[in-house]
């Protein structure tokens, strides 16, 4: 499913290929390395002037400190380190937006997704500035999801559920932009926006995991919008990689900025909706989404349980070292470790996407590259332990133990 139309700053930077690779299987990936170089070139230049000026206003986060007297992180959840500028997300939704605007033609298509990304990007900043409360988080959230729930993108099928999404069907023009509803298919798309955008945003408890798994997702997006032809999906994709890649420099442990919520809120979101764009199905999603998803079921019926909160807003007001890091750091992990191994997972699930594309050789190459990685892992964790194992028994006090 692609709408859009490329506007002629698109083509023209399309048409870079070296001569080389025209006419080659790869020719339509490569293709894209203009895009991707302005993705990490702008990430590059926007990530320490972000971060300045977070430090210069106190838009910060500090371990076990209240932010802006409204609440108190609990020591166990507070992973960071020191001071630590927030906005890093706008280093990666400021290009996304600029080349929504620069790329595409605005139409029916384009403009509710510049809109609910305009949304979710102010409202985030507001978050990183204001912390918002529970309710007005989701209220930023409600209202971008809505927006796409009312465009022309529709979903075409729910895993595991063999029924008619389009039972009724709305469509009417609002200040010349065609407007759909589909129910129930609509109703299904607006809590699983919110849902992506949640489950992405909770994964951000330790430094430079939202970061490594949004990485690993948007490229396997755009291996998927490729075969599927998905100009829009493709471009924005490999756009967001550049940045993230770069980010990712910035974000890893020790960390120097955080994504914030002007970046956790839109990660998800756009996950969501350029899976959705790509082939219309919910199940990519749920591939690509795997690991947060499940991470994010867990803990909000265990939260439910334990707490019997009364509304969503409450439930949402939670908070607890109940994540799937916070167990990983039990175990005595490093925070490198910890970004490896879920980035490794993320990678080995949503690698399962791409097969469904038909795409063999890509297939055994993510799945080749995150056992890879988990190899790379296990051999430094049973090196750790091994160092610890033969301090231990160096120490002066060795000797008095039984």
């Amino acid at each position: 499913m692609d709408f859009s139309s490329a506007n002629s700053y698109l083509n023209t930077l399309l048409n870079h290929i070296p001569d080389i690779i025209r006419g080659s299987v790869y020719e339509k990936y490569i293709q894209y390395w203009p895009i991707f170089l302005i993705g990490l070139i702008a990430s590059f230049i926007l990530t320490p002037i972000i971060g300045q000026i977070a430090l210069k206003h106190d838009i910060t986060y500090v371990p076990r400190e209240k932010r802006k007297g409204k609440d108190h992180d609990n020591p166990e959840k507070a992973l960071h380190e020191g001071i630590t500028p927030s906005l890093g997300g706008l280093a990666i939704t400021i290009p996304a937006i600029v080349a929504l605007l620069l790329f595409f033609k605005l139409d029916s298509f384009t403009i509710p997704i510049l809109l609910a990304l305009l949304i979710l990007t102010v409202g985030a900043t507001l978050d990183d500035v204001l912390n918002l409360p529970a309710k007005g988080q989701l209220l930023y959230q409600a209202l971008a999801a809505g927006i796409i729930a009312f465009s022309i993108l529709n979903i075409s099928s729910i895993p595991f559920l063999d029924i008619d999404l389009h039972v009724l069907n709305f469509d009417f023009s609002v200040l010349g932009i065609q407007q759909s509803l589909s129910l129930p298919g609509d109703l299904f798309l607006f809590l699983w926006i919110i849902v992506c955008i949640n489950a992405v945003k909770w994964t951000a408890g330790s430094p430079g995991i939202i970061e490594a798994n949004s990485l690993v997702i948007f490229s396997l997006i755009f291996v998927i919008a490729i075969r599927d032809h998905s100009l829009f999906s493709s471009t924005i994709s490999i756009l967001i990689s550049g940045g993230l890649l770069m980010f990712l420099i910035f974000a890893f442990p020790p960390q120097k900025i955080m994504t914030g919520s002007a970046g956790k809120s839109v990660y998800g979101f756009l996950i969501c909706v350029l899976a959705i764009i790509s082939d219309a199905k919910i199940s990519t999603t749920v591939m690509l989404l795997m690991l947060p998803l499940v991470d994010f079921a867990y803990v909000i019926i265990k939260r439910y349980l334990a707490y019997k909160p009364k509304s969503l807003v409450d439930l949402m007001k939670i908070n607890g070292p109940d994540h799937l890091h916070h167990q990983l750091m039990k175990l005595d992990l490093s925070r490198t470790q910890l970004v490896l191994i879920e980035m490794s997972a993320t990678l080995f699930l949503g690698s399962f996407a791409i097969l469904t594309t038909g795409a063999i050789r890509y297939f055994t190459l993510t799945i080749c590259l995150a056992l890879g990685i988990a190899f790379i892992v296990y051999i430094n964790i049973k090196a750790s332990k091994k160092k610890q194992v033969e301090l231990k028994e160096k120490s002066p006090e060795s000797k008095y133990s039984y």
